[in-house]
């Protein structure tokens, strides 16, 4: 069965500013022309022509950043999964970056709606002292009879490889049972959020630093941050509304970007 949308990007480093060097795509996927917010590195906005996701879509991805690139990635809107009575739908991602390369991939929250099934599969293959920012954000639709959370199931798979070595599996399954936001499940909250940020100087004092920042004035989330076993940390947030988990990444990424890469904060622009 041939792929619903089709991407594969390249981009490289030529003299101090990273261009797009090559790039395809087909079907249902499509991306806007490079942004430069801060003239030497480009944002990219990848768009899905069809308006949302249906039974059996499946969708392919493949960006690699050349030695030193840097690049930034979103979407123009929220991606949203409708009824998939036969098929779930299928997004497949897979990431190269080369030493030094810098990706930062923020995509608009995915709308799960009632009856949906979604896999998401993402796969990062990095060499050393390159560095990934990437965050998920997964919140249930409407249902007709006015409440939400009625998705039928999620799978969410991250991977990252370094030097060709597993160091980062994270599996992430919701299913809706009929207590999907119980006890030891969501524990009452009903939207999701995760922040990756893998970068050779995140150890203890960064988490510190982070969890001392983050802590006050998000009274309607609860978050953790976890260190990892590599250079890098997870931060897991919960909440009942899509824009507080989006501010808080939004804030966690900029102080990352402070700390890290001394950069300032991204500013979308999305009409």
């Amino acid at each position: 069965m041939s792929d619903t949308g089709v991407l594969e990007l390249t981009a490289a480093k030529k003299q101090l500013k990273t261009i797009i060097s090559d790039c395809y795509y087909e079907g249902g996927f499509k991306i806007t022309r490079p942004v430069y917010s801060d003239s030497l590195s480009p944002t990219i906005f990848l768009i899905h022509v069809g308006g949302g996701f249906v039974d059996g879509d499946t969708y392919r991805m493949n960006l690699i950043l050349s030695e030193e690139a840097e690049l930034t990635v979103t979407t123009q809107s929220s991606t949203k999964v409708y009824r998939t009575p036969n098929q779930p739908v299928r997004q497949v991602t897979e990431i190269t970056l080369k030493k030094g390369s810098l990706l930062e991939f923020f995509p608009d929250p995915l709308i799960a709606y009632e009856g949906s099934r979604f896999i998401q599969e993402t796969t990062v293959y990095k060499e050393d002292d390159s560095v990934l920012f990437y965050s998920d954000i997964i919140t249930p639709g409407w249902a007709r009879d006015g409440r939400f959370f009625r998705y039928d199931w999620i799978r969410s798979k991250l991977k990252v490889y370094q030097n060709n070595r597993l160091i980062l599996f994270d599996h992430l399954f919701l299913e809706q049972d009929g207590d999907a936001m119980g006890l030891l499940k969501m524990d009452g909250y009903s939207h999701i959020g995760s922040l990756f940020l893998l970068h050779p100087n995140i150890g203890k004092d960064f988490i510190d630093r982070l969890l001392e920042f983050l802590n006050d004035g998000w009274h309607e989330l609860r978050f953790g941050i976890s260190l990892l076993p590599i250079k890098g940390c997870i931060v897991r947030i919960l909440g009942r509304s899509t824009g507080e988990i989006e501010k808080m990444i939004h804030a966690a990424h900029s102080f990352a970007r402070k700390e890290l890469l001394n950069k300032e904060p991204v500013v979308w622009r999305k009409y």
